[in-house]
């Protein structure tokens, strides 16, 4: 659908990006600014998980319970906010892609969160395996093994252990999605790549190397220090 500038604008007029002039591009800049806040994405965040209300791949509790159930028992456990929104969404991807669904998860948060609790997400499908492969019959028994001695497997270890694979129960009394939703906003609201270790990977560098292209009002400078 095309656009013009009206009120909902103002638009870029370029047809190609090596079109773009810079008066051009401050326009779409400023449209990307009101479409792409930070509470915006917390919302786009909020819905998806919403997706999975009723949606049951095969145990006592829908895969929303089940993200309610983790980020319960990660904040009972006084883990820190942003752990909790991690457990919280841990499973947005279970049925878009199953095989790969912490990767969806961890790569929608990787430029908020740390890079110790991105590691744990996009790896927790791995590590959670450990606690059914006598059911499933798996040929491999211990596939998390493969990554023995990296600095994440503890906590990716624990992750699973404390909060994910004990979360299916139907009489495990979760927080509501209400209480989650602050927490979420405020880990939308950070500026991306915040984490000193975050330039250490060459794809976070380059990213942090375009990131003046994208939305950036109203967002909260954090350090790791800080939190």
């Amino acid at each position: 659908m095309a656009a013009s500038g009206g009120e909902d604008g103002p638009f870029g007029s370029y047809r190609s990006l090596k079109e773009a002039t810079p008066e051009e591009w401050a326009k779409s800049t400023e449209r990307f600014n009101k479409v792409a806040t930070p509470d915006l994405m917390a919302d786009r965040a909020i819905n998806l998980f919403k997706t999975l209300i009723g949606v049951n791949i095969g145990n006592l509790i829908d895969q929303a319970t089940h993200g309610l159930q983790t980020a319960t028992r990660a904040h009972r456990d006084g883990a820190d906010e942003e752990t909790v929104v991690c457990a919280l969404f841990h499973d947005l991807g279970e049925v878009m892609s199953p095989v790969n669904h912490g990767e969806i998860a961890a790569g929608l948060l990787r430029p908020y969160i740390s890079p110790c609790n991105y590691w744990v997400i996009a790896h927790h499908e791995v590590f959670q395996a450990y606690h059914y492969q006598h059911a499933a019959d798996l040929p491999v028994k211990d596939s998390r093994e493969r990554f023995r001695g990296h600095q994440y497997f503890d906590a990716c270890a624990d992750f699973c252990e404390k909060w994910d694979q004990p979360s299916f129960d139907p009489d495990y009394e979760a927080l509501p999605l209400e209480f989650f939703e602050p927490m979420v906003r405020r880990i939308f609201a950070r500026s991306p790549y915040w984490h000193p270790d975050h330039k250490a990977e060459a794809m976070n560098a380059a990213k942090m190397e375009i990131a003046g292209a994208y939305p950036t009002e109203g967002r909260v400078q954090v350090t790791a220090s800080s939190l």
